[in-house]
C-alpha cells in the first residue's frame, strides 16, 4: 500500500511540474503565412530564402516595432513603449553595418507576439521556482523583405522564457526586457549564418 502511495504522489508531483513550464508561443500570422517556416529546437523557427546574404545589400531599414496584439499582462503603456524601443534599439544597432554595398534595401519588420510577465514575488525562494508559478515569458516575430520587390529573404520567431538562475526573474518585466534586447543580435546571427538557429 505504501509503494502504491508513493508512486501516485509521484507521479502527481511529475505532472505538476510539467504543466507549469512556458510553452512556445504559436506562429501568429505576423510573419505572412506563405513563408515556409521549420522549427529549429523547442523555442525558435526560421527560414532563409536561398541565396540570401546580408553583404547583398547596402542599407537596412527597420519598422517601428509592432504589438503585442494583445496585453493579457495588463502591462502599462509607457513600459509597453519601453520593450518596443529596447527591441527596436536591438535590431538598428545589430543590423547598422551590413558590409554591403550598392543601392539595395533590407526591410525588416518586427513584433513582440506575446507577454506575460513575471511575478517576483513567487520567483524569491527556490522552493516556489519548482513549479515556474512566476515565470513570465515573451515572443518575437521578425521578417527581412527586399524593398526592391517584397520577397521575403528571412524569417525568424522565438520565445524566451524565464530562467531559473537568471536574475530576470527578480522584476516584472525582467524577462522581456532581456529578451527585447537579445533578439537584435540573435536575428543578425541567423541571418549570417553564425548560428544554427
Amino acid at each position: 500500500m505504501l509503494n502504491r502511495t508513493l508512486c501516485v504522489v509521484a507521479l502527481a508531483a511529475s505532472s505538476l511540474l510539467t504543466a507549469c513550464g512556458a510553452d512556445t508561443v504559436a506562429r501568429t500570422g505576423f510573419i505572412p503565412k506563405s513563408v515556409p517556416m521549420s522549427k529549429v529546437d523547442g523555442d525558435t523557427s526560421s527560414y532563409k530564402a536561398k541565396g540570401f546574404e546580408l553583404s547583398q545589400f547596402g542599407k537596412v531599414v527597420v519598422e517601428p516595432i509592432q504589438g503585442p496584439p494583445t496585453n493579457e499582462g495588463k502591462i502599462e503603456p509607457k513600459d509597453m513603449e519601453d520593450l518596443r524601443a529596447r527591441f527596436q534599439t536591438s535590431l538598428q544597432k545589430s543590423l547598422e553595418a551590413t558590409g554591403g554595398k550598392g543601392d539595395r534595401t533590407l526591410v525588416v519588420r518586427a513584433s513582440i507576439t506575446a507577454l506575460k510577465p513575471n511575478k517576483p514575488l513567487l520567483n524569491a525562494a527556490p522552493q516556489t521556482q519548482i513549479l515556474k508559478r512566476g515565470y513570465g515569458y515573451a515572443a518575437c516575430e521578425i521578417y527581412a523583405t527586399d524593398g526592391k520587390d517584397g520577397q521575403t529573404m528571412a524569417a525568424w520567431m522565438n520565445t524566451q522564457d524565464t530562467q531559473r538562475f537568471g536574475t530576470e526573474k527578480l522584476s516584472e518585466l525582467g524577462t522581456a526586457q532581456k529578451a527585447c534586447e537579445e533578439w537584435g543580435p540573435a536575428f543578425r546571427a541567423f541571418i549570417t549564418g553564425t548560428t544554427s538557429k
